[in-house]
């Protein structure tokens, strides 16, 4: 390859039109930032809230327990006393982060395949459900994918177009500092990078490369490394729920990364054979085409197979690939696309996104906790079986006037780790937790009486199994009160139902 070669091979756009697609690109992605951003929190992001809301040095020892690095809590913590704690307004640090994020795989795709493609590519990622799931929610994952975007530009000055400069060369390193520090998924996008860079381009900057990469890493191995260790013992519990990678998994992925896209392929195809599509002049060089798909997978496929043999891999993960995978359909589509295909794949994606995902659910946490102060009496005993204490608990909290309730986990332990379940499914606790179960009810049972009823408010999670074990207790001592119960289905993340028991 000759280095000194500008990449693009495309001419540029007339300023009108590049103007037309940056001001799309704004509109387009506020529009998915800010659509359902004001539902109610789920109980990560309730974790995240209140992480964030205590002083640094709480807030570091809370991390420590936790199993995240603690970038994206820190800038939230200044967001909040900023800002507030408001649904939407918590929520739109990370629409932020997802907005720059589309202007950012813009730019790299204007970069490699010019005007054109670069739309394509950013309608492909501001689309994806996995990039609107992030910018919805409050939590790392959009922050770690511009992260990783810029990362991946920064990348490309010592790969497809090398340059020396002091400045993008600490730019580079500043940046691989702050993805490690923001989520452990970030290191498997500094892998992809190594091993592309043995492979294609081992005499161009090596030294300088390993030099980059060497700097990235020492501020974590230093100041975070020996903190890993104990959070790697909580990853055993916070990671329970995360299974082998399966069909049904990649099926999954694929849908995350690029739904709206792959509707619209078909017709891309027929295109193709008929010939429609713009495919004149000369298809990019090789190494520019394949660098967005070498990198893209060995960032997903490293912790894929790692998951083979310890699972640590769920389809938000992806997110650190994501702009790859936007990039490598760009270097596939090249110059065969149109300005209608981008268009195309946006107004599909709102489309799904309106029906699918509606801007509002009858069984989300903010009306469960309405739901129990209007339907309880003080006294009343609730019982969780599942992670939705916390945002209930959170939204009880600023209900006036409150009701006096007297609430319960099952498992108890699930109060330890309020972000995750922990190793509540594992067959081999079935023993102990009937026990827990039956003394659970005895407690419940020798609570002092009141001139009411008291009831017992059961919300079922999603794992029967765990259910029946503390609901047999309950049919056996109490009885069911079926009107006064709520069936909610699929419609909330934690729970599907509520149950009503009286004395």
């Amino acid at each position: 390859m000759n280095s000194g070669q500008h990449p693009r091979e495309t001419p540029e756009a007339p300023p009108a039109v590049t103007r037309a697609s940056l001001l799309l690109l704004l509109f387009c992605s506020s529009f998915f930032a800010l659509y359902h951003s004001n539902a109610a929190y789920s109980s990560d992001e309730v974790w995240s809230i209140k992480t964030a809301g205590l002083n640094y040095r709480a807030g570091i020892a809370a991390l420590k327990e936790d199993v995240h690095p603690p970038l994206y809590f820190q800038i939230l913590h200044t967001w909040i006393r900023l800002f507030g704690t408001g649904e939407r307004t918590v929520r739109s640090l990370s629409g932020l982060f997802y907005i720059l994020s589309v202007f950012g795989v813009y730019g790299i795709g204007r970069e490699l395949y010019g005007t054109k493609t670069a739309l394509l590519c950013a309608a492909i990622y501001l689309s994806s459900p996995l990039a609107i799931l992030s910018a919805q929610f409050a939590r790392m994952y959009s922050l770690l994918s511009l992260l990783a975007i810029l990362s991946t530009w920064l990348y490309l000055q010592f790969s497809i177009r090398p340059r020396d400069s002091r400045l993008l060369f600490a730019l580079y390193i500043a940046v691989n500092v702050l993805g490690t520090f923001t989520h452990i998924a970030f290191f498997f996008l500094l892998f992809g990078q190594i091993v592309f860079q043995f492979i294609f381009d081992r005499r161009i900057r090596l030294k300088k490369f390993a030099l980059a990469i060497m700097l990235s890493l020492v501020p974590y191995l230093v100041l975070w490394m020996p903190i890993l260790f104990r959070q790697i013992r909580n990853s055993g519990e916070g990671a329970a729920w995360v299974k082998k990678p399966g069909l049904s998994m990649l099926g999954d992925l694929a849908l995350q990364l690029g739904c709206a896209f792959w509707l619209v392929v078909p017709v891309l195809l027929y295109l193709r054979l008929r010939g429609r599509s713009d495919s004149s002049g000369e298809s990019p060089k090789l190494l520019i085409t394949s660098l967005p798909l070498w990198l893209l997978a060995v960032t997903l496929l490293t912790p894929l197979l790692i998951s083979e043999v310890k699972p640590i891999f769920n389809s938000r993960l992806a997110i650190v690939g994501l702009h790859l995978f936007a990039l490598t359909i760009g270097a596939v589509v090249g110059r065969g696309a149109n300005y209608l295909l981008p268009i195309a794949v946006i107004i599909l994606s709102v489309t799904l996104l309106t029906v699918v995902h509606p801007a509002s659910a009858p069984c989300d946490n903010r009306e469960m906790a309405t739901y129990l102060n209007q339907t309880a009496n003080d006294g009343d005993v609730v019982i969780f079986t599942s992670l939705t204490r916390l945002p209930i608990d959170y939204y009880l909290e600023r209900t006036t006037p409150r009701k006096k309730l007297f609430e319960l986990s099952f498992p108890a332990d699930i109060d330890q780790h309020p972000g995750y379940e922990g190793s509540v499914r594992d067959p081999r606790r079935r023993a102990a937790l009937e026990e827990e179960a039956n003394s659970l009810i005895d407690k419940i049972t020798a609570m002092p009486s009141t001139e009411r009823k008291k009831r017992i408010f059961i919300f079922h999670g999603f794992h029967p199994e765990i259910d029946t074990i503390v609901e047999q207790q309950l049919r056996e001592r109490f009885k069911l009160l079926a009107s006064q119960g709520v069936q909610c289905g699929d419609a909330s993340p934690y729970f599907k139902e509520v149950s009503v028991y009286s004395q």
